[in-house]
């Protein structure tokens, strides 16, 4: 209940004075139609109610004559049966004449009501059928027949069963008049109690009504005397910004002429206040430039009607001394007893800034034509590039491949004639042809990483690790664990797999044993993933660790141990060119850690700087 009481106060302070106003007014009015229309509409029911009781009373009257008028022909007609004078007939030839229409009419008194409707009608023909015995009666006297006794017996005993049926019948309709009556007195009795009841009540009502709507207007009232004071409060506020203001502010009556000045538009225009009031503010404009034309088509209406909310308008304003500089007007569309403030600003700074960004602008698309050349040109470069390394590294592998043919020849021809020594020299020159042939395709392969337009595909880096292990063919005693689930995301899958086979090929080739532990995990770290590589070998030693990066340095003489040492420089740039890191944890005899990070979203790799990726490798 607070609740909807919190509502409706809240609901009631959002409506406009003018509503709650019109409300107050209106409470009393609607108080005194209510009680004007329950008093007329209860009036009506009581009218209603009387006139169903003068109803019965005029049913139960008619009734009553119609007793009355038989009882008066009957006590007639045995006077003139006695006295033989006409005279005493008097009453039963008015009944003769009345009783009909009298018991006519109350058939048609009775005639919504079916029951008292059929009773009036048997009323009716009782009376009729006494009224014929009585004329009877008459006709025997006027023609002087005298019965017997026991024949004037019978006819007496006649008429008064057909009194006494009348009686009966007209008791019947009249107990259920009374009946009637009796309740519609009540009704009558209800009615105007119940509209005694609501004249009071209407009376209290619109008493509470006028106290509340006197209320009602005392808050508003105060409401206003508050209101006022915050506006004075509101518009000395205005004024002392204003007269702070960077920007130029004028009031302007509705005849668009200037009654204040403050402090800035002084210091923009040269004008002292006191040189300004009175004046149009069109004065203070060249009205030959073209902008300010545009304004002043428009005035009228800036003036007149509140304009569009941020509509901005450029103009030359016109300085004391002569000077034109440009500026940028708005008028507010709050109005202080009709007048509008307008805000002046002086964009000098800000056109001799955006001329200077035009021009800047040019400056940096005459660089980006240039660096459109040279992106051409270093494309054109790159292409050459790729076509020099494969160029140059087959036609270097072909008398490589000849010189180790040649040698197989010779130690074929020489066969058992050939000495340990020379099948030896003959060994060791096919073994630096090999390894030349791998520098050869590590050079090759370390020129077009980071470099090779490589599609984007989604990849469960899980799955594709088993594939890279079944390629490179560990020995069975060599355990390889992923520690940890591998993602599953959309990325270059070609450069990933370089990265994940050279450095997995590297934990296998340089442990000190066939038996060594390799593990591989992966985290997330939001943007990107960062993938781990584990063995328990020797580890590096921390004044090598830089060195490792350097494409062809090795830890150990070649003839020790055969290796390139292009894999972790390969790796590296790979990394490097995919917006990742590469670093590496070891201490001697503990074992090394290579940690990378990978984007999930991949960068966009300029054309220019690729070149489109090898469909097969090519093996010479």
């Amino acid at each position: 209940m607070k609740g909807c009481w919190h509502k409706f106060k809240s609901y009631w302070k959002q409506l406009p004075i003018e509503g709650r106003g019109s409300i107050a007014v209106c409470i009393p009015l609607i108080c005194l139609i209510g009680t004007v229309v329950a008093y007329t509409v209860l009036r009506q029911r009581m009218v209603e109610s009387q006139n169903y009781v003068d109803h019965t009373n005029e049913v139960l009257n008619q009734s009553k004559g119609s007793l009355i008028s038989i009882l008066n022909a009957e006590t007639g007609v045995r006077g003139y049966f006695i006295g033989r004078d006409k005279a005493l007939l008097e009453s039963y030839n008015l009944a003769l004449k009345t009783l009909n229409p009298t018991l006519l009419g109350l058939e048609q008194l009775v005639k919504e009501n079916p029951v008292q409707l059929q009773r009036a009608r048997l009323l009716t023909q009782v009376a009729n059928y006494r009224m014929n015995l009585l004329r009877q009666s008459v006709s025997r006297v006027n023609a002087g027949e005298s019965g017997t006794a026991e024949v004037t017996r019978a006819r007496l005993l006649n008429g008064k069963q057909a009194m006494d049926r009348f009686r009966q019948v007209i008791s019947e309709f009249e107990a259920e008049e009374y009946r009637l009556l009796d309740l519609r007195i009540r009704d009558l009795q209800q009615q105007q109690q119940l509209n005694a009841d609501a004249m009071w009540c209407g009376i209290a009502i619109g008493i509470i009504g006028t106290i509340l709507a006197i209320r009602i207007l005392q808050e508003l009232a105060t409401e206003l005397r508050e209101r006022d004071i915050r506006l004075r409060e509101s518009r000395n506020q205005v004024e002392a910004i204003v007269g702070n203001i960077v920007d130029g502010v004028m009031v302007i009556d509705p005849k668009g002429k200037i009654e204040s000045f403050n402090y800035a538009a002084v210091k923009m225009f040269g004008y002292q206040p006191n040189e300004v009031m009175g004046w149009h503010w069109r004065q203070l404009l060249d009205r030959e430039a073209e902008d300010t034309r545009k304004l002043l088509d428009y005035e009228p209406d800036l003036i007149s009607k509140a304009p569009p909310i941020g509509q901005i308008w450029q103009a030359m304003g016109q300085r004391k001394n002569g000077e034109l500089f440009p500026i940028e007007v708005s008028m507010n569309s709050i109005a202080f007893d009709d007048d509008r403030i307008a805000i002046v600003r002086d964009i000098t700074d800000r056109q001799q800034t955006a001329a200077k960004l035009q021009a800047k602008a040019i400056e940096l698309a005459q660089l980006n034509n240039s660096l459109n050349a040279s992106n051409y040109s270093l494309r054109q470069t790159n292409s050459e590039l790729d076509r020099f390394a494969y160029i140059t590294a087959h036609d270097l592998k072909a008398p490589l491949r000849a010189i180790a043919s040649l040698s197989e020849w010779v130690e074929e021809d020489l066969g058992d004639s050939m000495s340990e020594e020379t099948r030896s020299q003959m060994q060791l020159l096919r073994r630096r042809v090999y390894r030349m042939q791998a520098l050869l395709n590590s050079l090759l392969e370390y020129s077009r990483a980071g470099r090779t337009q490589s599609p984007i595909v989604t990849v469960d880096v899980g799955r594709s690790i088993e594939k890279i292990i079944q390629t490179l063919a560990p020995p069975d005693t060599f355990s390889i664990h992923i520690t940890t689930p591998m993602p599953t995301f959309d990325t270059r899958w070609r450069p990933l797999e370089q990265v994940l086979t050279h450095l997995i090929d590297n934990a296998i080739r340089h442990h000190p044993t066939k038996a060594g532990i390799v593990e591989i995990s992966a985290i997330d770290l939001g943007d990107r993933y960062e993938f781990s590589i584990f063995d328990n070998g020797d580890g590096i030693e921390p004044q090598f660790q830089t060195r490792i990066y350097t494409i062809f340095q090795t830890l150990k003489a070649r003839d020790l141990q055969e290796n390139i040492g292009a894999g972790l420089a390969i790796v590296k740039k790979i990394v490097t060119s995919e917006g990742g890191t590469i670093e590496l944890e070891s201490m001697p005899g503990k074992g090394a850690i290579f940690r990378f990070t990978w984007l999930k979203q991949p960068l966009t790799i300029d054309a220019s700087t690729t070149s489109p990726e090898p469909r097969s490798k090519t093996s010479c």
